[in-house]
């Protein structure tokens, strides 16, 4: 029986359920709890990501029909959407709230599946004591804004024949893969930005209501929205899917995630708000819920609660399938009475896929497992064409940027000779030539575009004559206008150039991309990077013949591609076929990445132009910067040292600086310790010691908002004299 099938699949475990093993006693054992817990949160939010598949369409205000009545300020509005069209909306707020009070406290009301707009309002009585929870919660103090499901009327009645026009709609949406629960979840998180930016409203006081299926919509709001500490009230919607949907069979279609039993019960995705103010209310007299069901998924929450040290308010109440809205009224009076203490993180580095996009690389990676290429096939074949037009060159796919930087220096032929690198640039630009056998040797930088000086270069390869190859690097994504004069002297005298173009990758010099000028151009797609494969490496080569070499090093150096023999000691640099599928999706979108980071950098420049104590690198203008690090500097007498500031912006203001390009000079690293004395010629290197003590790097990635610049600026301008 196909029962019996269903029931063994639902007793099954999620794969995220909360463990309920944590010991308060032990601070330490505490900590650890927290910390797993909060591993665990992050999965259950990107589970839910990925299974809703929510079409983030901005609403927009088409229509306002403002009112008072009953002592309430109302805004009966018709709210626009790309995804949904029209629908209506309303907004009520305490007459003294409207409209020269200052912004207070706001509640996004969600009602249940039979709710009406007109009910929740109280613009029509009730049709029971707490349908109209909108209107109650206004004269408690708040505004609230309620809006229309869409799963009511729309369908011909005559053709439903009686049927749930919800259960028809949801059954639909599973068609494309989608569902109801996300296209609703949708709506409430456009309504939840709409509420936040209405000036009667202070953004950081905003909470969430639902009750039934409208607490389904209102808790993966609160999962998706990505605002930590928005408090929930979910009334009449708990206990465990296996219950709602198998021994019930009271749970909605609307209400869940297809597939999301398989990672995480009910009670898990309650669990995961932690440490978010959280009230959840029952009914014992609830016939759509089973108490002892209901009260074992709340003790499951108040679990994953205590592991993350805070603690979920749970109320049992004496009633059916309703709010208590007293309850209710009372939490968000106590949750939302002051504003957070401080918004949400602004991390040094953000790597986001869209929902789409994620979906794109599972699917390439199914093909490539369904197919059994699991290595240099046609997702590498994809990746090196997409790569094409940003290189300069054609290329080839390798495992990593320093794979290829010693791929191209094995086919120069380097061993027993020098190599001269910038002596400011990444440990790995040097470690390469060392492994391809070569002696390594440092030269200064210039300041303007972070490039080699040719100054130092002339003078570097008069001093080692035995020079088989110069690696330039492109600095934080600037192509610098001196490389010009670096392949000239080089030119002349022979030498062949290899770009370490890590940072440089869709990044110019008057208009000709990073990676064409020299003999070989090596790129890294590392998760820092402004294109990315996970791990994975590209090497353009200027000629067929080069690239052919580079094919034949990168696969254990065999003699032609499929033979079983080998002419040169070439290793496993190959790019896998999982990792090719990351990199074909980014790469196909990143033109607009590219965009992104220019414009966001373009707006770091207009906020920091008043800033005292620190001023952007201006990059020079021949050079079209993909910015993949946006560098300024400290004043030199700041009373700050680098450290202590980026102590106190992430402390005191939650602002992780990125990564400096760099802190410290190859030449003080331990591994070249021993060859000091023999590069005292080549020092000091004044300029590229300057450059490594003063800068700084500001976040920036394409999912930086304007109001996450706006905060780095003002958490910098706090911090400087």
């Amino acid at each position: 029986m196909q029962l019996r099938h269903l029931r063994g699949l639902l007793a099954a475990e999620p794969a995220l359920r909360h463990s309920k093993s944590h010991e308060k006693s032990h601070d330490k054992s505490h900590d650890k709890s927290a910390e797993e817990h909060a591993v665990r949160a992050r999965r259950v939010r990107a589970v839910v990501e990925r299974l809703a598949r929510v079409e983030r369409a901005p609403l927009t205000i088409a229509e306002t029909t403002v009112s008072v009545r009953d002592g309430l300020h109302r805004e009966r509005l018709l709210l626009e959407s790309s995804v949904r069209s029209s629908f209506h909306g309303t907004l009520l707020a305490p007459t003294d709230a409207a409209p020269t009070a200052p912004p207070g406290p706001a509640v996004l009301v969600l009602g249940g599946k039979n709710a009406r707009l007109d009910q929740l309002t109280g613009d029509v009585p009730p049709d029971h004591p707490d349908r109209n929870v909108a209107e109650q919660l206004a004269h408690a103090g708040f505004v609230t804004l309620s809006f229309d499901h869409g799963i009511g009327g729309a369908l011909d009645a005559g053709r439903r024949a009686g049927r749930d026009e919800g259960t028809l709609l949801a059954h639909a949406f599973a068609l494309t893969g989608r569902s109801l629960l996300g296209a609703l979840t949708g709506d409430a998180l456009g309504a939840l930005d709409v509420l936040t930016a209405h000036p009667l409203v202070d953004p950081r006081r905003v909470g969430l209501f639902g009750h039934s299926l409208g607490a389904a919509v209102a808790l993966h709001t609160a999962l998706l929205c990505g605002r930590e500490g928005v408090p929930l009230c979910a009334a009449s919607h708990v206990g465990s899917y296996q219950a709602l949907y198998e021994r019930l069979l009271t749970g909605h279609e609307g209400a869940v995630l297809p597939g999301i039993l398989e990672y995480a019960d009910l009670p898990d995705l309650y669990g995961a708000l932690a440490p978010a103010p959280l009230q959840l209310q029952y009914g014992t007299a609830d016939s759509y819920l089973e108490p002892a069901d209901a009260r074992a998924a709340a003790d499951t929450v108040r679990e994953a609660y205590a592991a993350a040290g805070a603690e979920a308010e749970v109320h049992g109440l004496p009633m059916g399938h309703g709010t208590h809205v007293g309850h209710a009224a009372d939490f968000f009076t106590r949750t939302l009475a002051e504003p957070a203490a401080r918004g949400p993180q602004v991390p040094a580095q953000r790597i986001h896929f869209e929902v789409s996009e994620r979906r794109a690389v599972l699917d390439r990676v199914d093909a490539a497992l369904a197919s059994g290429i699991l290595t240099q096939g046609p997702q590498v074949a994809r990746f090196e064409e997409l790569a094409r037009p940003w290189t300069g060159a054609d290329a080839a796919a390798v495992a990593s940027g320093s794979a290829a930087l010693e791929i191209a220096l094995r086919v120069i032929g380097v061993a027993g000779r020098t190599v001269l690198v910038p002596v400011n640039t990444f440990f790995a630009t040097a470690a390469a030539a060392v492994r391809a056998g070569a002696a390594v040797r440092f030269v200064d930088i210039e300041l303007d575009g972070l490039g080699m000086d040719p100054d130092a270069l002339r003078a570097a390869l008069d001093r080692h004559p035995d020079t088989a190859a110069v690696l330039p690097v492109h600095i934080g994504g600037i192509v610098a206008p001196s490389l010009d004069a670096l392949l000239a002297q080089c030119e002349q005298r022979g030498i062949p150039v290899v770009e370490d173009a890590a940072h440089a990758f869709g990044a110019t010099l008057d208009r000709r991309p990073a990676g064409g000028f020299g003999r070989f151009g090596a790129f890294s797609f590392f998760p820092t990077k402004v294109a990315i494969s996970g791990e994975g490496g590209l090497l353009s080569a200027a000629s067929a013949a080069d690239l052919e070499q580079v094919r034949r090093w990168r696969d254990h150096g065999k003699s032609a591609p499929g033979s079983t023999l080998h002419d040169r000691p070439g290793g496993n640099w190959r790019l896998s076929e999982l990792h090719a599928a990351v990199g074909t999706v980014d790469l196909e979108r990143f033109s607009r990445t590219l965009a992104a980071r220019r414009a966001l950098a373009a707006r770091y420049d207009a906020l920091l132009a008043d800033v005292p104590g620190v001023r952007p690198h201006t990059v020079p203008a021949a050079a079209g910067s993909n910015y993949y690090k946006y560098l300024a500097y400290l004043h030199p007498d700041a009373p700050l040292d680098r450290p202590l500031l980026k102590k106190r912006l992430r402390k005191r203001h939650g602002v992780s600086l990125a990564g400096e390009v760099y802190d410290h000079l190859l030449c003080d690293h331990p591994q070249f310790a021993s060859q000091r004395r023999q590069d005292a010629a080549d020092g000091p290197f004044h300029r590229a010691r300057w450059f490594a003590r003063h800068h700084i790097a500001l976040p920036l990635y394409p999912s930086l908002t304007e109001a996450d610049q706006l905060r780095v600026v003002a958490a910098l301008r706090s911090e400087l004299p």
